[in-house]
């Protein structure tokens, strides 16, 4: 494989051993199909890899147990120089990213359980399964976390059906593949592509579907934004996401913790200094927060072009809320007045935090406040849940997600993760705020499209960069 670290892209999948004649007997039952390559799926590679100047990689798996290490002919004439055994792995893409040789049963229910103390040499690792997990580990004092990427199957599943295991990994197998963008010794960009069961996939836009690639993009019927915070964001952050809205043309925008509530945050109210260094940065004015929240609210319609823009009802929006409840306004003249309108508001059970943007020079009619009890399922994603609220009163979790919602597009932790059909995105913010000083943090920029059809993917943003070139 190449060793240049510039400009290469990596397509990473993973392939499972067939049924051998031992099994076969045991359970009953011969089929040719358990580690068959998906063709349609190995065509579109092909020619994804033929479009983009991009490297195959196929990591080899075991089959239904570790007695089965051989695999289909359609592999071995095809493609014998681009899989990798373990032998053969922990390939070095770049210094920060690496295919790893470790070995995770192709049945283990969740990939990443144990890994993350592998990956203490602050590298991202990439290694074979038939399930698609994306988890961000904490990295010390880096800016930036580590990131346990698992690739995905170009076979058909090969399990013993015949146990809870077996049948449960049968049915969460996913068909598909990891693109690694390696723009130099320490850049990359990296995404899951996700494969329908004939094998057909998308990438930023682009139908790849056997050998034949669609010219024109696929349309995005809706754009998830990481975490905003607004004030407390990260410029080239926001930059990327202002690129992605150009590039995707979505028909929805959803926007999470667009206020960050900074002039009236419950953590730093008994804080005599913090509150003093606030109040000189002008961080204090509760005025002044939602008017630079109307102001992008409006740049993003302006550039949403009339198409829907959603704001999730967050955590953050608690703030204003529990300022206004404990009557925190009495006791700072600059924001009395506003505060008093803003709790009439509430008082008369409206959101607090939707008129009082409003009341900063008024919105367009595109855009529209989701409720906390708000249902909003675009191709039977759950869009709508902010993803901090779990099960009967307690906090939300990637569980409680999955378990609650079935297929959902949260945000909250600011750690982008895929589990499933769970996706968490990122955050828009610094990775480097005040009140993270000195902690390990998972926290990485990253957002997610839904396609027309329903296929999803999460695009992290590394550095301010979320793809290698313009397609």
């Amino acid at each position: 494989m190449a060793t240049d670290y510039d400009n290469k892209i990596y397509v990473i999948s993973s392939i499972q051993a067939i049924q051998d004649e031992e099994n076969a007997k045991k359970y009953g039952k011969w089929d040719a199909l358990k580690g068959a390559p998906n063709k349609n799926l190995m065509d579109g590679i092909k020619k994804y890899c033929e479009i983009n100047n991009a490297e195959l990689i196929l990591l080899t798996m075991n089959g239904m147990d570790v007695t089965e290490r051989e695999f289909h002919p359609y592999f071995i004439e095809n493609f014998a120089d681009n899989l990798y055994f373990p032998e053969d792995r922990n390939i070095k893409l770049n210094k920060n990213c690496i295919i790893s040789d470790v070995i995770v049963p192709p049945q283990n229910m969740d990939p990443a359980t144990s890994i993350d103390r592998l990956v203490q040499n602050d590298q991202t690792m990439i290694y074979a399964h038939s399930k698609q997990r994306f988890k961000s580990i904490a990295a010390g004092n880096a800016r930036l976390p580590k990131l346990l990427i698992t690739t995905g199957a170009a076979t058909y599943p090969n399990y013993n059906e015949n146990n809870r295991r077996g049948s449960m990994a049968a049915k969460e197998q996913v068909y598909g593949a990891v693109i690694a963008e390696i723009v130099d010794d320490a850049h990359f960009n990296v995404r899951h592509v996700r494969a329908n069961k004939g094998g057909k996939f998308i990438d930023l836009g682009h139908v790849y579907d056997g050998d034949h690639k669609d010219k024109k993009k696929i349309g995005v019927e809706a754009l998830v934004l990481g975490d905003i915070h607004w004030g407390d964001h990260d410029e080239n952050t926001i930059r990327a996401n202002n690129q992605m809205m150009e590039y995707f043309n979505p028909k929805r925008l959803f926007l999470h913790d667009i206020l960050n509530g900074h002039s009236v945050n419950p953590h730093e109210r008994k804080k005599g200094i913090s509150q003093i260094i606030a109040y000189e940065e002008g961080r204090s004015s509760i005025e002044d927060e939602l008017r630079a929240v109307n102001k992008e609210i409006n740049r993003l319609a302006r550039k949403m072009k009339g198409k829907e823009i959603n704001i999730v009802y967050s955590n953050h929006d608690d703030f204003l809320n529990r300022y206004l409840e404990q009557g925190d306004f009495l006791k700072e003249p600059w924001n009395a007045k506003i505060a008093n309108q803003l709790a009439g508001y509430m008082m008369d059970g409206k959101n607090p935090i939707e008129e009082g943007i409003k009341m900063m020079g008024g919105l367009p009619s595109n855009v529209n406040f989701l409720d906390l009890r708000d249902d909003y399922k675009v191709w039977g994603w759950q869009l709508a849940s902010h993803g901090h609220k779990g099960i009967s009163g307690s906090r939300g979790s990637i569980r409680s997600r999955e378990v609650g919602f079935g297929k959902s597009i949260t945000g909250h932790t600011h750690a982008p993760e895929i589990q499933r059909n769970t996706i968490i995105v990122g955050t828009s913010t610094r990775l480097d705020l005040p009140y993270t000083d000195g902690s390990m943090s998972r926290w990485l920029g990253a957002n997610a499209v839904v396609y027309e059809g329903g296929s999803v993917q999460l695009l992290p943003i590394i550095n301010g960069k979320w793809r290698m070139k313009k397609r």
